[in-house]
């Protein structure tokens, strides 16, 4: 509430919300709309202590208009290159974006972009904003429009249509930000089972979720990439997220000055730590729940602000326990890979038995899957 409560203060004195706030000032220097992800991840949550009402007004200026002063869009007030994006339904790569730190890069803003918007109709749906809901649900599928049907993978668009022709997957380019296109491919969070259908269906999506581990293609030092691991456990194959999950904690973190893979960039690389090794991860913010990992923990107790506590315990965990081989919650059986925050809110025990032999029939059933896109109100 108070991180929210500051951001609605910068839109009250400045008159937008900041994309990337620096200095004391609105700067271009990154590429989403991320404010909308806290302050959207806060709403939904029923977090109190801050106007919901102008908070929504902040976020919706922020995501269907420019300033019509170019200096202060030239400070960074407002999303970059908007306008294409909502000509287009993405950025085409003859938007330069000039007018930003990170110039080009349109296939990230998109992808961004069409998170951002996903989790601002979360938000209107809640405050009956019936026609924003579904223009920002329809603009949360414009991620569809940079994943090239000919490879599965995130591609440089032309203004007409086309996508460019280059096998440029796993190499550096102007359209990504500080990646590759196979590191943004998968920044889909708000419709993990429609990336699935557009690569192809389940078989290529876990070939292709795989190959980022076994062909040294997942690059955790870049927070984009965080919750790729995760992602098996919407393809039904919650081993592999264990798996991977404590590996990156054993091989990418350590107790030196040295000790995190990459820039922490606001406490993503340190937070990322502490909910893997809590046991889950929120994959995707604005929706209120957590895919489950491997806890690293015997017993972690959360504290919560309305008393109770949350407690997890991980019975026989250890460097080759890993994999869950069945768990509970408060003496029920729990078959989920996900939790939601209503259960975690509500306290109690969520307990694993844990192994060092995957468990391949815990929580692979389509139903306990986590949710792609929650069920959503249809307004006509």
């Amino acid at each position: 509430a108070d991180m929210v409560r500051s951001l609605i203060d910068k839109y009250s004195q400045g008159g937008w919300l900041p994309i990337f706030p620096c200095w004391n000032s609105y700067t271009a220097a990154m590429i989403g709309d991320h404010c909308i992800s806290v302050i959207g991840d806060a709403i939904r949550k029923d977090i109190k202590g801050f106007d919901v009402q102008k908070a929504y007004e902040a976020m919706r200026k922020n995501a269907f208009h420019e300033p019509e002063s170019f200096e202060e869009y030239k400070n960074g007030k407002g999303r970059r290159a908007l306008n294409s994006y909502l000509k287009y339904g993405y950025i085409p790569l003859e938007d330069s974006v000039k007018e930003a730190f990170h110039t080009c890069e349109q296939v990230s803003r998109t992808l961004e972009y069409a998170y951002d918007d996903y989790v601002l109709a979360q938000v209107a749906g809640k405050l009956n904003k019936k026609e924003d809901y579904n223009i920002l649900m329809k603009r949360a599928m414009n991620y569809r429009n940079v994943i090239d049907p000919r490879t599965g993978y995130a591609q440089g668009r032309h203004a007409d249509g086309s996508f460019l022709k280059d096998d440029n997957a796993f190499r550096f380019v102007r359209f990504i930000t500080e990646g590759v296109p196979a590191h943004y491919t998968w920044y889909v969070p708000q419709d993990v089972r429609g990336l699935m259908n557009l690569m192809g269906g389940k078989d290529k999506f876990i070939s292709k979720l795989d190959s980022m581990f076994s062909e040294h293609r997942y690059w955790h030092g870049n927070e984009p990439c965080h919750q790729v691991p995760y992602l098996f456990n919407y393809a039904a194959q919650p081993w592999k997220t264990q798996r991977q999950v404590s590996d990156i904690r054993h091989t990418e973190y350590d107790n030196t000055p040295g000790g995190l893979s990459g820039n922490d960039d606001a406490g993503q690389m340190s937070a990322w730590y502490v909910f893997s090794a809590m046991g889950f991860y929120p994959v995707c913010p604005g929706d209120p729940y957590y895919v489950i990992g491997s806890p690293a923990f015997e017993k972690m107790t959360i504290h919560l602000e309305n008393g109770k506590d949350f407690i997890v315990k991980a019975h026989g965990v250890s460097e080759e326990n890993i994999y869950i081989q069945s768990a509970t919650l408060d003496g029920r059986k729990f078959e989920n890979s996900y939790i939601t925050h209503k259960q975690i809110l509500e306290g109690g025990i969520l307990e694993f038995v844990m192994g060092n032999i995957p468990n391949k029939n815990w929580a692979t059933k389509k139903e306990n899957c986590p949710p792609s896109i929650l069920k959503q109100r249809v307004y006509n």
